[in-house]
């Protein structure tokens, strides 16, 4: 009654290590606080029976702030990878410590944790909705010519878009089962190549035009309007006539338009505005839409 009011603090422990010796193992279900004070430490993760260095730690950094404050388990091995001196301070030893201290000076600290938390997950977390959209357009953007190493080709794309790597070899799969990429194997290594850089550019507006609910352009096209496109690609594109010269010379070719139908034609880009209101054709639209008719089955994952 007439003692010390202070808890009795528990001292943090420190330590000499050698090179090769784990400091903290998932498996040990307890949840510390280690400072590296000299040397260098690394978080192995090892799961799937793998050896895989998630990131280093030098003097002065810490890991093990969540375990501790928020009870989130720590996941990785740590290992000094060469003589270090550590500090760790035990779940006990915190306590202790968080006892003696001022109630705003804990909940600051509790406050910074959860910011601390709240950071390291954004930074995991893609901003990318349609995964899928987002591994097409980028592939919209690669050479075809070339073959890409598989794993360098994840690698780059996750580190850009932040999806997790087996999110990305699912879409992979997606591209492969419709035929728009291909794979080829050069002795123990994969390699990725793009067949069709402009398909890759449609499939992703197709999968846009899904997410937005919206009727996709070449959907709108009738069996007319398709055949007059076919026409089209044997045109000059610097051929140039107003709208009435366009469906009249249409019409005489035997392929029937109207003023409806030149309207869907001129509003899908498939005609420009070229001089005096005049028209010409506008190919690289009318190939993108013959294109995408051509391989309607393998966008709608029918193939």
């Amino acid at each position: 009654m007439y003692g010390n009011s202070r808890q009795q603090v528990i001292p943090p422990t420190r330590s000499r290590v050698k090179a090769g010796f784990v400091v903290y193992s998932p498996e040990s279900d307890t949840r510390e606080l280690i400072i590296l004070d000299e040397g260098e430490l690394i978080a192995v993760d090892k799961s799937g029976g793998n050896r895989d260095i998630k990131f280093k730690m030098h003097p002065g950094d810490i890991v093990g702030v969540a375990a501790l404050f928020e009870r989130e388990p720590l996941r990785y091995t740590i290992e000094a990878s060469e003589d270090s001196v550590i500090t760790v301070l035990s779940e006990e030893c915190l306590e202790s410590e968080l006892k003696n201290i001022p109630v705003w000076l804990l909940a600051i600290l509790k406050n910074l944790s959860v910011r601390t938390r709240e950071f390291k997950h954004d930074s995991k977390r893609t901003p990318v909705e349609n995964t899928l959209k987002s591994l097409a357009e980028y592939c919209a953007h690669l050479d075809s010519n070339i073959k890409y190493p598989l794993e360098e080709f994840i690698r780059e794309f996750n580190w850009l878009t932040r999806i997790p790597a087996a999110t990305v070899k699912g879409d992979i799969k997606a591209l492969l089962r419709r035929s728009f990429i291909g794979l080829a194997k050069d002795g123990e290594d994969l390699y990725v190549q793009v067949h069709n850089a402009t398909l890759m550019q449609i499939y992703s507006d197709y999968l846009q035009a899904q997410d937005d609910g919206a009727l996709w352009a070449p959907l709108r096209l009738n069996l007319a309007q398709k055949r007059i496109l076919v026409h089209l690609t044997t045109l000059d594109e610097h051929v140039q006539m107003e709208a009435p010269e366009w469906i009249a010379y249409l019409n005489r070719k035997g392929l029937a338009i109207d003023v409806s139908q030149w309207i869907t034609l001129e509003d899908l880009g498939c005609f420009a505005t070229g001089e005096e209101s005049k028209y010409h054709i506008d190919q690289a639209k009318v190939e993108y839409y013959l294109t995408a008719i051509r391989y309607d089955s393998n966008l709608r994952g029918a193939v």
